[in-house]
């Protein structure tokens, strides 16, 4: 749904207070013209003027704030929740209100931006204020599906009248653009969701999803939760965004939490604790933010390091520090979305000190793995789907995790808002990925084992031959593991290609190269890598 209700299309008026009357017992969503309007007109209830400010000032302070907060986040999410729909609407001692027009961004902004909004507070106000947000004509929040903004162009057909005036909204029923733009919404609810400071419960290890791209990373994760400090001191996560990095750092500081509570863990952003410091500095409390890092802190984790980047003042906060905490035998954890080296804007020390920690990359999962998490997360959602529309998601988004994630969001929605059920065409047209799908190369038996062949520089003829070297051996497991997973012949034929060899060896070699991946690195990048190619 659009944010702007297209009133003059509907509405006869012969006052604000009217429609501002009409509006609470509709539940339609007003839009920003009639919100300043609105504000102009009330001295009391919801939202109410402050008797200190003037409405003029009021304008200002709105103007400057939507300034500032436009340029802490992304415009697209800026125009959808703050440009012409958030105003001022009182300022009190120590509480700052304001009034939105629909419940559907008050519960985006809350969840998401309190403290956005608060840090652009104290910019332009120059104190902390606490942040009051209420919807313009309703106090009721939206809690479920069916008080959604959908609602506010359900099929209704209502007359009020004051006094001597009237004036009609007419039947209104959503339109099929309406319902795919709700269905967007939501989409867009998943992905602006942003890392909080605080420990997410809902992040363990029990629920994260292995596979040969995270395995490794998984197993020192847990390594360093189960003796922090002392096995790996410092771990550094790399890879693309919407991988699990965030995942695996929540799932350490829950470990750690539930074996030993008494261990004092702090976890933060670099972009949070650049605030942080120079809110320390202007309140000259430098003191105090030096013991919370130094001294208070036995796990120090900092999600998206590389943030520091031409932070001159803040990595040499990070520089003394970082020192400090590994002198004391504490545990550090950070990630990023590229190893030390390549980081643009940083000191060569603070590079130096970040290459010192243990580096370990998560890269995008490979099919089996996207189809795995795709199963677990449709279950955690109540959302069913087949077995054909997940590997047909699995096989066409392979960027990462965040955007599977999206992909269930949108069919959930769909499912929800459409009233369908979600087959291979639905999915195919609400996700638009025939047209991946059809291009795709086509993997056959030939294809694989002549990739491996390449790979390992083996004559092809060996790997199908009867040589039982270990150079020969290896590729040869590799080719039949990769076979089962990317095509899934039976094992009879998948032996038959490589001399006629029997199931019981197929078996074993699948098994074989699936158990090893788990534990090697370096094969399991091996694997990684000829799967790309393919």
């Amino acid at each position: 749904m659009t944010q702007k209700f297209p009133f003059d299309h509907f509405l006869k008026l012969d006052s604000l207070n009217e429609l501002q009357s009409a509006n609470r017992k509709a539940q339609i969503p007003a839009s920003p013209v009639i919100v300043e309007q609105t504000l102009k007109t009330l001295n009391i209830g919801t939202p109410k003027i402050s008797p200190e400010f003037s409405i003029d000032e009021l304008k200002t302070i709105t103007e400057a704030l939507l300034d500032h907060i436009k340029s802490l986040i992304n415009a697209n999410k800026y125009h959808a929740y703050f440009a012409n729909t958030l105003t001022v609407s009182a300022i009190s001692q120590n509480t700052v209100e304001f009034v939105v027009t629909t419940s559907f961004i008050k519960k985006m902004v809350e969840t998401h931006y309190i403290e956005t909004i608060k840090q652009a507070l104290m910019e332009i106000l120059g104190k902390e204020y606490q942040v009051d947000i209420q919807v313009l004509g309703s106090a009721k929040p939206m809690i479920s599906n069916d008080e959604s903004i959908l609602n506010s162009i359900k099929s209704t057909k209502k007359v009020e009248t004051v006094k001597s005036s009237t004036f009609f909204i007419q039947d209104l029923a959503p339109t099929k653009d309406d319902l795919f733009k709700a269905v967007d919404s939501q989409v867009l609810e998943h992905l602006s969701s942003t890392v909080s400071a605080q420990i997410d419960t809902n992040k363990t290890f029990s629920n994260f999803i292995i596979g040969p791209s995270n395995n490794i990373a998984n197993a020192l994760a847990m390594a360093v939760a189960k003796d922090p400090g002392k096995t790996y001191p410092a771990l550094y996560v790399y890879g693309n965004s919407g991988l699990g990095k965030t995942h695996l750092v929540h799932a350490i500081a829950n470990s750690i939490q539930n074996s030993r509570p008494s261990i004092r863990i702090c976890m933060t952003s670099a972009n949070k604790f650049m605030n942080e410091m120079i809110q320390a500095i202007r309140d000259q409390k430098f003191t105090e933010f030096r013991q919370k890092y130094v001294e208070k802190t036995d796990v120090l984790i900092i999600d998206d390091i590389h943030e520091l980047k031409n932070r001159t003042g803040t990595q040499d906060q990070f520089f003394h520090i970082f020192n400090e905490l590994m002198e004391k035998g504490k545990q550090l954890v950070f990630t990023s979305d590229k190893p030390p080296k390549e980081i643009d804007g940083i000191e060569d020390r603070i590079r130096t000190r970040l290459s010192s920690a243990l580096p370990v990359e998560i890269q995008q999962p490979d099919l089996e793995t996207r189809i795995a998490i795709l199963k677990k997360k449709a279950i955690e959602k109540d959302i069913y789907l087949s077995d054909e529309v997940v590997t047909l998601i699995a096989k066409c988004v392979k960027s990462n995790i965040r955007e599977l994630e999206g992909c269930l969001i949108k069919l959930g929605a769909v499912t929800s808002i459409l009233k369908v059920d979600i087959d291979l065409e639905v999915a195919k047209e609400h996700l638009n990925l025939s047209d991946e799908l059809e291009n795709q190369k086509h993997i056959t038996i030939e294809s694989i084992t002549k990739t491996v062949s390449t790979f390992f520089k083996i004559p092809i003829g060996d790997i199908r031959g009867k040589a039982k070297t270990k150079e020969v051996a290896l590729p040869r497991q590799v080719a039949m593991y990769l076979i089962n997973k990317l095509i899934k012949p039976t094992l009879k034929e998948n032996g038959h290609y490589f001399g006629g060899r029997d199931h019981s060896t197929v078996l074993h070699a699948i098994n074989t190269i699936r158990d090893r991946i788990k534990v090697e690195m370096l094969l399991a990048q091996q694997v990684l890598d000829i799967e790309k190619q393919l």
